[in-house]
């Protein structure tokens, strides 16, 4: 690659970061890097680890996509732990009790973490009714492979492993590998 094509790709990411950083509503709080655009939008809180680092620039959609935290409510909030990598596409929506993400997670690309089902299930109630909502907890050490969606209430235990493309709802233990629609533990790690 060209020394001009290396400026100008470090031109074009740089001025991307410093633009979603400009229009973000919420600041987050934290000593991380933003290789990714971040958008933090919301009434909430985000805390975020040092050494936390948003994007993967060799990805295929690097380029035309970017973070999304998404605190919705005053006391909504979103933290993630120290040394975590996040990689593009990243989207984690808090309307409820809070989403908390360890140290040292590794989290693919096209995951989504939710702590609300946003509108009830009942046609009568909703567009007006009370969603349920549930904290979603993530140890220290898990790894989330690309397309999984996280719901509310989820808690998954320290050293894990989440299968790509997972639909992840409910209480996980540490040293397991999770997997399928819904998710399941498949087998153990280690021994």
């Amino acid at each position: 690659m060209s020394l001009c094509s290396r400026i100008l790709r470090k031109l074009v990411r740089t001025s991307r970061v410093r633009f979603y950083r400009c229009i973000s509503t919420v600041k987050a709080k934290g000593k991380f890097c933003s290789i990714a655009p971040v958008l933090c939008e919301g009434k909430g809180s985000v805390t975020v680890g040092d050494g936390t680092i948003f994007g993967y620039i060799a990805d295929a959609d690097f380029w035309t996509s970017y973070v999304f935290l998404n605190p919705r409510n005053d006391d909504s909030k979103i933290v993630i732990g120290k040394n975590c990598q996040i990689c593009n596409r990243f989207t984690a929506v808090s309307e409820g009790p809070g989403i908390e993400i360890g140290d040292n997670v590794l989290v693919g690309t096209s995951v989504t973490v939710m702590d609300s089902d946003f509108h009830e299930i009942d046609p009568e109630r909703r567009l007006t009714g009370t969603p349920k909502t549930g904290k979603v907890e993530i140890a220290d050490n898990v790894w989330i492979g690309d397309r999984v969606t996280i719901l509310k209430g989820t808690t998954i235990g320290k050293n894990s492993v989440v299968a790509a493309g997972a639909v992840v709802s409910g209480t996980f233990p540490a040293n397991v590998v999770i997997g399928g629609v819904p998710a399941k533990v498949i087998r153990e790690i280690g021994g």
